[in-house]
């Protein structure tokens, strides 16, 4: 396959114009069409390099999907398409995707309104968070399974392969504001017994305020400013050659 070739697929799955890719990416529209038709090659190294940043993937030895971050792909199932070639360009990704679990995901309470949307499906590794969300027909189920995907398998045995998260994080789901922790969480089905509001009630009782959390935050999380100290002044005054002299009464 082609790097102009993938970043099309790639391209397609994340629901991304040309005129976007441009824009990100710092390219003039008719050098990216030319080149994403395999026309010319007229774009340089690191211009490829940061569509493929772009799309999702790291140079990392070998492209990978980046790990530092959460994944969305959107396929478009309708009761007229053929499901072959609705799903054939995950399949060709496959190799990204290879050793992964796969599950669907719905909230605990469907409502009429998400029963009529899409499905939303994780695909996850160690170093993989995708979410995959299927626009669907009321008269036909999604195909997101080891036969799609392959080299992947199912996250678990149950007859249905699904997982249902709280209402908060299906609606960060949702909203694309979903971080990798919220991921793992939700994937892992790690239940949260204390909510922020909670914590904001404790917060008040104790007098915490929204600084001192903030600070804890980066304490732990090794990312807190180290507070400089400026060196001892012994009076000196630099002159030429290294030489010193010092300031002195009288």
């Amino acid at each position: 396959m082609k790097a102009n070739e993938l970043v099309l697929l790639l391209a397609k799955l994340v629901d991304m114009d040309v005129e976007m890719m441009a824009r990100i990416a710092n390219l003039p529209v008719r050098n990216l069409r030319s080149w994403l038709a395999g026309k010319r090659e007229n774009l340089r190294l690191q211009s490829v390099m940061n569509l493929m940043s772009v799309m999702g993937l790291k140079a990392d030895g070998g492209l990978r999907l980046d790990d530092s971050r959460v994944h969305y792909w959107y396929i478009e199932d309708t009761i007229f398409s053929q499901k072959k070639r609705v799903y054939a360009s995950i399949t060709q990704l496959s190799k990204l995707l290879t050793g992964c679990s796969i599950t669907a995901v719905a909230p605990t309470t469907l409502k009429l309104k998400e029963r009529l949307g899409y499905s939303f499906y994780l695909v996850a590794s160690a170093k993989v968070r995708l979410v995959i969300c299927v626009k669907r027909s009321l008269f036909r189920r999604p195909d997101i399974s080891p036969e799609v995907i392959k080299g992947a398998s199912w996250r678990d045995d149950s007859d249905d392969h699904s997982i249902t998260a709280n209402s908060r994080l299906w609606t960060h789901l949702v909203e694309r504001d979903l971080t990798t922790f919220e991921f793992d969480r939700m994937f892992n089905l790690v239940d949260e017994s204390t909510s922020w509001a909670d914590v904001s009630l404790m917060a008040r009782e104790f007098g915490v305020t929204a600084a001192d959390v903030a600070q804890w935050i980066l304490e732990r999380s090794g990312e807190a400013p180290v507070a400089s100290h400026p060196a001892d002044d012994d009076g000196g005054i630099d002159i030429e050659d290294g030489a010193r002299l010092y300031l002195v009464a009288g």
